[in-house]
């Protein structure tokens, strides 16, 4: 039974790798992207917009894109096999996942992604990533395939004044993944009071 005490949300969350085939329903990712523009943003601009994919092949070649993303980043020219046998896994498997959702963010007149246009934009998605939690369902925010921006942009027709930030897979977790239980360091031993390194009581 999903878990709506707002705290326990929040410690439920984790990043999912493994996901079920089970299907999430239209009235679900409603219910997750209205909580998603719910989020606070700069001057409330809302520069966001967000694309559901369903297409198997779609998804399949988004998978594609993570894993060439990925060997990119490493220095590496080929893509690493896939796992012989387990659960799905989002790259390995996309086309087998229920749903992924791209979040999209406006350009306006600045070109680079960086921390203080993040601050418009990452809100919405952790609303996102925190309601599909709500729901009992995994999410994982991606962004390796920011390797291959221009095949991402051409495969989900993203104009040129929007840009894609995060791919979220979204899906029910399965063994050996599962919300919740996450190792955090304690919010005590990363808190400062009132000058770095002055412990916070």
């Amino acid at each position: 039974m999903p878990d709506t005490d707002f705290f326990s949300v929040i410690r439920s969350q984790r990043g999912v790798r493994y996901y079920k085939p089970d299907p999430v329903s239209d009235e679900d990712i409603k219910r997750i992207l209205q909580a998603a523009v719910w989020a606070p943003s700069g001057s409330n601009k809302q520069p966001w917009r967000f694309i559901v994919v369903r297409d198997p092949a779609i998804k399949k070649r988004l998978g594609e894109l993570g894993l060439e993303g990925s060997a990119t980043a490493r220095g590496d020219s080929v893509v690493a096999p896939a796992p012989k046998e387990g659960p799905i896994n989002f790259n390995y498997a996309a086309e087998k996942l229920p749903v992924f959702i791209m979040v999209c963010m406006e350009k306006g007149g600045a070109q680079r992604r960086d921390i203080l246009r993040g601050g418009s934009i990452f809100p919405a998605v952790q609303n996102l990533m925190l309601a599909a939690a709500a729901l009992g369902l995994g999410t994982r925010l991606t962004t390796i395939w920011h390797h291959k921006d221009d095949e991402v942009a051409e495969l989900l027709g993203i104009p040129d004044d929007f840009e894609a930030v995060a791919l979220l897979p979204l899906g029910y977790p399965e063994e050996p993944d599962h919300l919740g239980g996450s190792k955090r360091t304690p919010a005590k031993e990363l808190t400062f009071l009132d000058h770095w390194g002055r412990p916070a009581s």
